[in-house]
């Protein structure tokens, strides 16, 4: 029997490709902050998301921004066809793109050979070279917001905006973070210093593969003009850490497409203590008990370069 939230989907799609005719709606229990369905039409197979937890149509903006940037540099990804910044019926907007076949990379990572693992892994240090090879015009949001002009200043920017989330008491004072990040930055060799295209949630879950191939890279929504390095914070733990033999696999792919700068190892450890950071204030607010074991990684940094 449909729901009603079913029904409200092919209202949608109805409405907005009245000549496409809809044959059916199921809901697609995956995702983490979205609800999401798939649709059979007569042109294809399209995938119809509505965000739970962050409803401000700019940021699907971002999303849709980013996947093009993407896309001209040659990396695959998803082919939005629509957005509706407010549909009444759903109680927020709604994102309608291509339908793309395959299995998430963590749902079939555990099955993997290491052989096959490397392989991924490979793919993976390819597409990443290519995606931070697109060069960005400034440092901050795809979409202009945000701009800073030196990556001193964004991640300055960026530390003062999320100190005020974080519990002192568990990652540190305020102000030796501050100096601490400060001092990383200036160790850095400036013109190395560059804004790229990062994809910001770089993860097996947002990585489509078939036969043991990737596919398509999801979920540009936290993209932005960083420093190449940030990604390596969620890639290092939540892949590397579990497989540490792969990291040399990735690193070899993603030289080759893109070389690393001497000061690499330096960059990663800075992307590792920004994504902990991030990841503490997040789960403050979502999920706290998750948030002390980001604290901890930050008090560990700060031990080392306070």
């Amino acid at each position: 029997m449909p729901t009603e939230e079913t029904t409200a989907i092919k209202q949608i799609l109805e409405r907005e490709y009245p000549k496409s005719h809809v044959r059916s709606v199921r809901f697609l229990d995956k995702g983490y902050t979205s609800k999401q369905w798939v649709a059979d039409t007569e042109d294809g197979r399209l995938l119809v998301k509505a965000p739970q937890r962050d409803r401000n149509p700019a940021h699907l903006r971002r999303l849709v921004a980013s996947a093009r940037t993407a896309a001209e540099g040659g990396i695959p990804v998803v082919r939005y066809r629509n957005l509706v910044p407010h549909e009444p019926a759903l109680g927020g907007p709604v994102l309608i793109q291509e339908y793309q076949e395959g299995d998430a990379a963590s749902d079939v990572w555990e099955s993997l050979s290491e052989r096959e693992r490397s392989v991924l892994l490979a793919d993976l240090g390819e597409v990443t070279g290519r995606l931070h090879s697109i060069a960005g015009p400034h440092f901050g949001d795809v979409l202009g917001g945000n701009q800073t002009a030196s990556l001193r200043e964004s991640i300055e920017a960026e530390v003062e905006a999320l100190l005020p989330g974080a519990d002192a008491g568990q990652t540190g004072p305020a102000d030796a973070l501050r100096s601490a990040f400060a001092r990383a930055v200036a160790e850095l060799d400036e013109s190395a210093s560059v804004p790229a295209l990062t994809h910001g949630d770089l993860w097996l879950p947002n990585i489509l593969v078939r036969d043991g191939r990737i596919t398509c890279v999801l979920d540009l929504e936290h993209a932005a003009y960083a420093d190449r390095f940030r990604d390596f914070g969620k890639l290092d733990e939540h892949i590397f850490a579990g497989f540490p033999e792969g990291r040399a696999v990735f690193l070899q792919s993603y030289a080759a497409t893109f070389p690393l700068p001497a000061d690499w190892a330096r960059r990663a450890e800075l992307a590792h203590a920004l994504h902990a950071l991030n990841m503490h204030v997040y789960f403050r607010r979502w999920t706290p008990q998750f948030a002390p074991e980001y604290a901890q990684q930050l008090r560990d940094w700060l031990a080392r370069n306070g």
